[in-house]
């Protein structure tokens, strides 16, 4: 209730999360993440395609990944969301901007509520891309952030808080799953 009452997303100008995380979804994303079932990518790529192409004023958008943090495709092999972004890039043809990156090698997920809200501002810092796209003037008008689980919404804000600072107008977030 606590998110409901002050809600933590402040930057963006839409949140869509797809699906609620529990049940046969939340079985889904672990199979993905932790049991390496990377044959889901393109499932959840066309799942976010759709996603995409039913939005009104969101089909021109550039994709914007959320980062992973250090050291994690070095230990797992992969990201989740580079992958996803891969074939929305060379299947579905949108742009694919990697403007943000992360410093920070806390695991989200070992964070509870406070900490997270803590840690804002502190995790991510605009990519030498966005610092170049800025210095010459070329950055989009409007973005769309992805990520695959949205819990307090600390991440995404902490990276729509930087993407709208450095000068992009309109934010969208798109998640596949959203923690109720």
């Amino acid at each position: 209730m606590t998110c409901r009452e002050s809600p933590v997303v402040k930057s963006a100008d839409f949140v869509f999360p797809i699906l609620p995380y529990r049940l046969w979804a939340k079985n889904l994303l672990t199979a993905w993440k932790l049991g390496g079932h990377r044959e889901l990518s393109p499932v959840f790529a066309r799942t976010l395609h759709i996603a995409i192409q039913n939005q009104e004023g969101m089909k021109d958008s550039v994709i914007v990944p959320v980062p992973p943090r250090p050291g994690k495709i070095k230990k797992n092999g992969w990201d989740q969301i580079d992958e996803i972004c891969t074939f929305m890039r060379y299947k579905y043809r949108y742009r694919v901007f990697k403007l943000l990156e992360r410093i920070s090698r806390t695991q989200q997920k070992k964070l509870n509520r406070e900490g997270r809200l803590s840690s804002m501002g502190s995790v991510y810092v605009l990519s030498e891309l966005c610092k170049k796209m800025v210095s010459v003037n070329q950055l989009p008008s409007s973005v769309i952030l992805v990520d695959d689980v949205m819990t307090t919404g600390a991440t995404v804000e902490s990276c729509a808080f930087l993407l709208k600072e450095c000068g992009i107008s309109k934010i969208n977030i798109l998640t596949l799953f959203i923690v109720d």
